[in-house]
């Protein structure tokens, strides 16, 4: 019966072989067994001894002729499967320039733009071999570069489906389903999908500017294999375009490799791309150990959706859906070359393994990470965390949209929008854990909206700050050294619209020397929070509960809490509207000295030393407690000049500090309060640098403002250990009845 058979298709085979071109061999037969060789490699006809061309002989000719040649299918086909024989061995390794092109049968749907909608018309089906080494088709050595796979189905191979080794360059695989049935039903090689060992400059999918050639490509279907979809190893310069790795054909169901998506171990590799419309990022998904692990620098990974199928569905994902090990590599770009990750279970971006050598120089940029429905809720699809730099240094991560990282008990990760370990990283301009709505912002929270941990990293730029609210928790945490907190919004998006955290907008904890300057912080649960600082810490220029003009955004607790901590300025903050109090502290601090901030509107007082309502003076000042409780001044009295131009505010007052208990000169600040703000200070008028004698009475002049009669006048204390008082009780002075704006000074 074998016999019969392969005499009657081959037949019409000789008819083919004999018309067709030298380099062309058209596959007239689907049987593959120990016959199946062909008869005479090299003198340019494919035709085994019974006069038929089985995919093997062409294969075998195609090595021996020199040049390059064309591998066709027998243009009537129809779902058509060619089982490799187990007696026959593997397919012979392919070492000269071949096409490979199901693409001739004329009931494939050349035309079609989707991948489901152009399954191959030809199968080659490893599944009668048993040794972990036989591959599908494979390709070895220079001269197979430049070769051509296009419109082939291979599934059920033990090992990799479509392999590459040393010195291939230049193949391209497009059309193909590796894994996967014609009718979509999984049958996975017990290897890779694809396999690219040692080789370069091969693309994987869809054409990018045509190729060159007005070539259009789809790319290829690469799930349900053992191993990864996709593994580069020690290869360089390939590129993945277009692709559904991990996802059944028809773009929306679970279909996933058994390790990785993609996976690269080598540099330069570009996975996904928007560079025109025949270009493209891959769709990857439900892949059991994440979705790109790429080992190695300057790779560039664009415009990949990750999570969520080619029709819309979210696909349940394992792990993190982009992991990059090394340095200089590219994640994301503005425009249509950023990545969309969601529904992973750990983060949906991680650069950097934890106690491996640091990742550095990497980019991380305008990526949008998690799901929202415009500003539903119950319709989000999140990650368990967002972007995870988990060991490096000088990364830059910029522009990014991170919103529903939610945290993963079962694996033990929390939900942080940004999480950065390491020195030295760029983080600006990223929006954490709301979305934009016609109504104004809309929280889609994550569990922590900016962790760093580390040194010397900038948080916010000029015109660059991030924007953080809605989260559950905290806003920002920066815990280090010589970390710059620059220009964020926290709890409030760019236009001051309110959409704060849960918890504090921002904590700074077990570091020294930061700077904290030009933020804009409301909303929250609480303003900024300190503990275990130290080291002249700068916290300068902020807005505490206000907006630049004025605007009431306060926080549900104090503007600034202080704990544990000494050696710190906090001065020209503006500190208002906040429930408890402006600046709090505990009882374990020291040398904090606050200058010239602005605080007014608040629940509490303007400065609260301990935390307990206003701590009054004893004599002598030889009492110890937070900022060793150093005695506020005693304003002796005030008067204000109108004639004078400008007015002018002549003041006598004292400070009953002995000289045993505080540093002298003092620097005694000045500030305007309002009639009904008890112990705050809504304007700063000056600064007297000269109070040198203890409880000495001492009279200086400041200049005032035109149009404001009067108020209610209050100071604090510096003295030289840098440890300030709260607010002296307030001094009446003038006409505080009679000023003619309404918040007076503003």
């Amino acid at each position: 019966m074998k016999t019969t058979l392969r005499f009657l298709v081959a037949s019409f085979g000789l008819m083919l072989a004999t018309s067709a071109a030298a380099s062309t061999f058209t596959v007239d037969t689907p049987i593959d067994d120990t016959d199946a060789h062909d008869a005479n490699p090299g003198d340019g006809i494919c035709l085994d001894t019974l006069n038929a061309c089985p995919l093997r002989a062409a294969l075998e000719e195609a090595n021996a002729h020199a040049g390059p040649d064309t591998i066709l299918f027998a243009s009537n086909w129809v779902d058509q499967t060619l089982v490799v024989s187990a007696l026959a061995g593997p397919l012979p390794a392919i070492t000269d320039r071949v096409s490979i092109l199901g693409t001739s049968i004329l009931s494939y749907n050349g035309g079609a733009t989707l991948l489901r909608d152009a399954p191959p018309m030809v199968f080659i089906d490893g599944s009668q071999l048993s040794n972990a080494g036989d591959h599908g088709l494979v390709l070895t050595g220079v001269g197979a570069g430049d070769s051509i796979v296009s419109a082939i189905g291979v599934v059920g191979f033990p090992g990799d489906g479509i392999r590459t080794t040393t010195g291939v360059y230049n193949l391209r695989i497009d059309r193909n389903y590796i894994g996967v049935r014609g009718d979509g039903t999984p049958a996975g090689n017990g290897g890779h999908g694809v396999h690219s060992f040692n080789s370069g400059q091969n693309r994987i999918g869809k054409s990018v500017n045509g190729g060159g050639t007005g070539y259009v490509s789809l790319g290829n279907v690469i799930s349900a294999n053992v191993r990864s979809g996709v593994r580069l190893d020690g290869s360089f310069n390939n590129t993945l375009h277009g692709n559904l790795i991990g996802i059944a054909p028809s773009g929306d169901a679970d279909m996933g490799n058994g390790e990785y998506g993609v996976h690269i171990t080598g540099g330069n590799n570009t996975v996904g791309d928007f560079i025109d419309a025949n270009s493209g990022g891959n769709y990857i998904a439900a892949n059991d150990l994440g979705g790109i692990q790429a080992d190695g620098d300057a790779n560039r990974i664009y415009a990949n959706t990750l999570g969520r199928g080619e029709t819309g569905g979210f696909i349940d994902s394992e792990w993190a859906g982009i992991v990059v090990v090394g340095n200089a590599n590219t994640i994301g770009r503005a425009g249509l070359g950023r990545n969309r990750v969601v529904h992973h279970q750990t983060s949906a971006i991680r650069v950097g393994l934890q106690g491996a050598p640091s990742s550095n120089d990497n980019e991380v940029a305008y990526n949008e990470l998690g799901s929202s429905a415009a500003g539903s809720p119950a319709n989000f699809s999140g990650n368990g965390g967002g972007i995870n730099i988990a060991n490096g240094s000088e990364n830059v991560i910029t522009g990014n949209r991170v919103i529903n990282a939610l945290g993963n008990a079962a694996v033990g990760i929390t939900g942080v929008g940004v999480f950065v370990r390491g020195d030295a990283n760029t983080i600006t301009d990223n929006r954490l854990g709301f979305v934009d709505s016609v109504a104004g912002p809309v929280a889609e929270p994550n569990q922590l909206g900016l962790v760093v941990i580390g040194n010397g990293n900038i948080i916010g730029s000029v015109g660059k700050g991030n924007q953080v609210g809605g989260n559950s928790g905290y806003g920002i945490g920066a815990f280090g050294d010589n970390n710059y907190v620059h220009f964020n919004f926290i709890g409030v998006d760019s236009a001051y619209a309110p959409i704060g955290n849960g918890g504090a907008g921002l904590v700074l904890q077990a570091g020294s020397a930061f700077s904290v300057r030009e933020n804009v912080i409301g909303a929250n649960s609480g303003g900024m929070i300190l503990n275990s600082v130290s080291n002249s810490p700068l916290i300068f220029a902020n807005w505490i509960g206000t907006t630049p003009s004025g605007g009431n955004i306060g926080n549900a607790l104090d503007g600034i809490r202080i704990e544990d901590s000494n050696n710190i300025d906090v001065h020209s903050n503006r500190i208002a509207f906040n429930v408890g109090n402006g600046i709090a502290t505990g009882s374990n601090v020291s040398a904090i000295a606050w200058f010239q901030n602005r605080m007014y509107g608040n629940g509490g007082i303007g400065i609260d030393l301990g935390a307990d309502g206003i701590t009054p003076n004893d004599p002598g000042d030889s009492d110890e407690g937070p900022n060793r409780l150093q005695n506020f001044p005693i304003i002796q009295n005030a008067v204000l000049d109108t004639v004078a131009v400008p007015p002018t505010l002549t003041i006598s007052y004292r400070v009953d500090s002995n000289a045993g208990t505080a540093g002298y000169p003092m620097f005694v600040d000045f500030y305007w309060s309002d009639v009904d703000e008890l112990a705050q200070g809504r304007f700063f008028l000056g600064t007297d640098f000269g109070y040198s004698t203890p409880n000495a009475i001492r009279t200086v002049t400041l200049g005032f403002v035109d149009g404001v009669p009067g108020g209610w006048l209050t100071a604090t204390a510096l003295e030289q250990n840098r440890n300030t008082s709260e607010l002296a009780a307030r001094f009446l002075f003038g006409n505080p009845f009679g000023r003619i704006f309404a918040d007076g000074f503003e």
